[in-house]
C-alpha cells in the first residue's frame, strides 16, 4: 500500500516538475539591440572621440570598426599587437590582402575596461579613414538566461533526490528520462551563458590597416638651350605642315 502511494506521489510530482520545466524553457530571449550611450561615429582623428560608457547595472556588448591608413603596415601591426597584449587583449583574426600585402584586416578582443584606450592606440597609429563604435544592450537576455539556468539546476537537483528514493524500475526510467532532458537544457544554457559573458567581458575591434602610398615626386621642368628651342620649333613646323585639320 505504501509503495503504491509513493508511486502515485512520485508520478504526480514529476508531472508538476515537467510543467514547471516547460514554462522555464520556452526558448531563449532574443537579444535587444540598442545603442545606449553609444559613441558617435566620426571619420577624423582630429575630433575628440566620445568614450564608450556602460550605463549603471546594464550589460553592454561593445564593438568597433575602424579603417586606418599607416605609413608602414607591417610595423603598425607589430606595434598594435604589443599594445593590445599590454591591455590584456589578443588578436582573434588576422588576414593580409592585395597583391603586395599593403593591407591587413585584424580582429582584436580587449577587456571591456580597456576598450577606449585600445581605440586611442589604434587611432594614434595613423590617419583614421572611418570609425564606428556600437553598444548592444543584452541585459534582458542575460537576466533571462541566468534565471532559467538557476531554475533548471534546482530542478535537476530535485530529480536526483527522487531518483535516489525510487525503487520501482518504471519510476527509475521515468525519472532518468526527465533528468537527461533537463541536463541537456542545462548544457545548452551554460554554453550560451559562457558565450554571452565573454562578449560582455571582451569587446571586439575590427580593424583594417591600409598602406599609405608614398608621395609622387614632381616631374622636373625641362629647360631647353638654343638648339633645343630650334629643334622644338622645327618639330612644331613639321607637324603643322603635314597635319591637316578636318
Amino acid at each position: 500500500m505504501n509503495t503504491c502511494i509513493f508511486r502515485c506521489c512520485t508520478i504526480a510530482l514529476l508531472f508538476c516538475l515537467s510543467l514547471l520545466a516547460g514554462c522555464a524553457g520556452n526558448g531563449y530571449a532574443r537579444p535587444i539591440e540598442a545603442t545606449p550611450a553609444s559613441p558617435a561615429s566620426d571619420s577624423s582623428r582630429s575630433e575628440v572621440a566620445t568614450p564608450a560608457v556602460k550605463p549603471q547595472g546594464r550589460q553592454i556588448v561593445w564593438t568597433a570598426e575602424l579603417s586606418v591608413q599607416v605609413a608602414d603596415v607591417d610595423k603598425a601591426v607589430a606595434e598594435l599587437d604589443a599594445h593590445i597584449a599590454e591591455l590584456g587583449g589578443y588578436a582573434e583574426e588576422k588576414s593580409q590582402f592585395s597583391y603586395n600585402g599593403s593591407s591587413h584586416s585584424l580582429v582584436y578582443r580587449v577587456p571591456d575596461e580597456a576598450f577606449n584606450r585600445a581605440l586611442r592606440e589604434i587611432e594614434d597609429s595613423g590617419e583614421v579613414m572611418s570609425r564606428s563604435v556600437k553598444g548592444r544592450d543584452v541585459t534582458e537576455q542575460y537576466v533571462d538566461l541566468e534565471t532559467r539556468l538557476k531554475s533548471n539546476l534546482a530542478l535537476r537537483d530535485r530529480y536526483r533526490e527522487l531518483l535516489a528514493k525510487a525503487k520501482d524500475v518504471k519510476e527509475v526510467l521515468l525519472i532518468e528520462q526527465e533528468l537527461a532532458r533537463v541536463q541537456a537544457e542545462i548544457d545548452v544554457m551554460e554554453a550560451s551563458s559562457r558565450a554571452l559573458k565573454d562578449q560582455i567581458r571582451m569587446s571586439t575591434i575590427r580593424l583594417k590597416l591600409v598602406q599609405k602610398e608614398p608621395p609622387v615626386p614632381p616631374k622636373p621642368r625641362t629647360i631647353y638651350g638654343p638648339l633645343g628651342y630650334l629643334y622644338k620649333g622645327a618639330e612644331w613646323f613639321v607637324i603643322k605642315l603635314f597635319v591637316i585639320r578636318e
